[in-house]
């Protein structure tokens, strides 16, 4: 096995190596007493076979219910009783398990997630239970207009691809999927070209390699590579679907509206020059210009907000505002006013630079927390191959110029394929 530095030279190196299975594996060593391990695979919604709507969701859920080895109350105990804690998560493109303990622990977090990909037995008993844990959930949305319009917005957006699948799924499926399906899923989405290993923590690469090796590598992988699957797997590209531009009657207090296009996947030379814009625009900062303009100079909104998320060949980009209902039409105008703004005037050499110098300063702090940088380590191997290092990251800023920023301005927020949803 060989490993690669990934960092700078100035940096301590991120280490990346393929284990015998195949799976790609990073390393990056901390002095912290806490160490940090995620486990990522394309097991995400748009790799749902058709008519099975939720069940990588699902399958998160049921990953805790027990394994051949342990019941759900040992897997809940195994690690919290050291301090630590063990989670998941589930994307439209991933399913991430990851794991938080003391140094000397991470051997047992290893071990935990290794057998609970490997010997997970899917109890009926316990299926129904969850299922209708996340059937509670899917109702709960309608308490949460903000999240809500945000899944039905990409639903219609993704229309007819699997993108449009909701990551919680439909009732009707969730209720048809089996404990066989989700093992068939395990075997077929759990394989080592489709998943890797990131790790932070106070560990030398070639112990954390080992340890790696023991639970990811050939030998652990046969037990299940062994058995074939036979759900029919759906892999189209997510093609962009029709312009809409729709109003929901749906009896919130606040009115809420959410526009926005598909945009830029990640591998596109424009993402960058996307992200600095949707932050100058909307970002988490307070100085963000629609921020300025609805809620500090108007007084018209409590939150506003611009987001992108890029996906493997595809991506989204939208502005959302919650508003009272008669200043619907003037947030709307002004938020196309700002638009307008970045899609016909370049910005300033200053003005560049100050946003660059505000993305790159959120970006650091950020990479700081070090839970975030091992799930972004395993997400960056999951899409590109490799760990795209901080300072490759802030050199792609850095390198952005106006005429990037008015052009990703332009064909972004194009009237022309821009989408709304509102929720009255």
């Amino acid at each position: 096995m060989r490993i690669l530095q990934t960092m700078s030279k100035t940096m301590r190196p991120v280490y990346l190596t393929t284990l015998s299975s195949g799976m790609k594996c990073a390393v990056f060593t901390t002095s912290s007493p806490v160490s940090y391990c995620a486990l990522s695979t394309l097991a995400g919604t748009r790799f749902e076979p058709d008519g099975y709507s939720g069940l990588a969701h699902f399958c998160e859920h049921m990953l805790f219910k027990g394994t051949v080895r342990r019941r759900s109350y040992h897997i809940n105990n195994r690690l919290e009783r050291l301090g630590g804690e063990i989670n998941a998560f589930t994307t439209k493109e991933e399913l991430v398990l990851h794991a938080t303990v003391l140094r000397e622990d991470l051997g047992k977090a290893l071990e935990l997630m290794s057998d609970l990909i490997f010997h997970s037995v899917f109890p009926q008993s316990e299926m129904l239970k969850e299922r209708d844990v996340i059937l509670d959930e899917i109702r709960s949305y309608k308490d949460s207009p903000m999240d809500l319009i945000y899944d039905r917005f990409e639903e219609r957006l993704f229309s007819g691809t699997p993108m449009a699948t909701p990551i919680l799924g439909v009732p009707k499926e969730l209720r048809k999927i089996t404990s066989l399906q989700m093992k068939q899923y395990i075997r077929e989405r759990f394989v080592p070209n489709n998943m890797a290993l990131s790790i932070v923590g106070n560990i030398s690469p070639k112990r954390a390699v080992t340890l790696a090796e023991k639970y990811y590598g050939k030998d652990a992988f046969s037990s299940i590579m062994s058995e074939p699957g036979s759900l029919t797997q759906v892999h189209p590209l997510a093609q962009p679907a029709c312009r809409f531009n729709e109003t929901e009657k749906r009896g919130t207090y606040q009115t809420h509206c959410l526009t926005g296009s598909t945009a830029y996947g990640l591998h596109d030379k424009n993402r960058v020059p996307l992200v600095l814009l949707m932050n100058v625009i909307g970002g988490p900062a307070s100085n963000a210009r629609l921020n300025m303009l609805l809620r500090e100079k108007y007084g018209l909104v409590y939150t506003v907000e611009a987001s992108y998320s890029p996906y493997m060949d595809t991506g989204f980009a939208g502005i959302y505002f919650g508003t009272d209902g008669p200043n619907l039409s003037r947030c709307r105008e002004l938020t196309d006013k700002v638009i307008k703004e970045y899609a016909t005037t370049a910005m300033t050499t200053l003005q560049l630079d100050r946003a660059k110098k505000q993305l790159i300063g959120q970006m650091s702090v950020t990479e700081d927390n070090h839970e975030v940088q091992c799930l972004s380590m395993g997400k960056s191997m999951l899409s590109f191959g490799k760990v795209i290092s901080h300072q490759e990251m802030l050199s792609m800023i850095t390198d952005v110029t106006p005429v990037q920023v008015l052009h990703v301005a332009n064909e972004i927020w194009d009237i022309s394929r821009r989408c709304t949803l509102v929720y009255l």
